[in-house]
């Protein structure tokens, strides 16, 4: 029997999606950063070494 909840249940479906979606981004966000923050990380260190690289 029809309980008269459609429109809310899939109100409620789009709104667990979004929520999905958006949780994905974050995170993908934030392994982009953490990825940005090695590179240059690393370039610093590399760009380092080269310097002290004859001083010995």
């Amino acid at each position: 029997m029809y309980t008269g909840t459609l429109i809310q249940d899939l109100i409620a479906t789009v709104e667990a999606a979004e929520r999905g979606a958006l949780r994905q981004k974050q995170a993908e966000e934030q392994e982009l950063q953490r990825m940005f923050d090695l590179q240059i990380r690393f370039s610093h260190a590399a760009q380092q070494e080269r310097i002290f690289a004859g001083a010995a």
